[in-house]
């Protein structure tokens, strides 16, 4: 009997280990609006994910997920251009946005695009599209919201822990 109280008091201490961890990964949403071009006033969105840095960074970081719906097309981090490294930038830990671009496929089944941070706020950053191949032929607004993930309070990891050792001292005190 003992033995189980011991399994049941490491299994929550395992659990409230994995409940109290802080969130490694930083996701936000991407919604946006096209202001010019042959798409002005097309809504995109779309979300991304990378690795949070620590409170006040400068400088950048590797995405590690990528989404877009722009015009019908589905853009990931596989069609990404080859030589484009997809980084989301930061000021004093702030998002300022992402730089990553997209050449298109084939004889431009979707169209061209980048998009591109802000230089000192996310407010200035933008996406760029061409469905021609000619150039840049319009431009659209982005904004990021960051997306909150649920963390349980210690106070709930140490609920869960004495269920399990109530549990574990009930049975231990069960008749056989």
């Amino acid at each position: 009997m003992t033995r189980q109280i011991i399994s049941a008091l490491a299994l929550a201490a395992t659990l409230f280990a994995g409940l109290a961890a802080p969130a490694q990964a930083a996701l936000y949403r991407i919604d946006g609006l096209v202001d010019s071009g042959s798409l002005a006033g097309t809504a995109f969105s779309g979300s991304l994910g990378f690795e949070d840095p620590v409170a006040g960074y400068d400088g950048s970081v590797e995405l590690s997920s990528f989404t877009l719906d722009f015009a019908g097309a589905r853009y990931t981090l596989d069609g990404i251009d080859a030589d484009s490294l997809p980084l989301a930038w930061f000021s004093a830990g702030s998002l300022l946005g992402v730089d990553l671009m997209f050449s298109g496929a084939g004889a431009l089944s979707q169209p061209l695009l980048a998009l591109a941070a802000g230089f000192t706020e996310a407010s200035q950053a933008f996406l760029a599209y061409d469905t021609t191949g000619a150039g840049t032929e319009g431009f659209g607004s982005v904004v990021f919201t960051e997306v909150t993930q649920d963390v349980p309070e210690p106070a709930s990891a140490a609920l869960v822990m004495a269920a399990l050792a109530a549990a574990a001292l009930a049975r231990r005190r069960r008749p056989a």
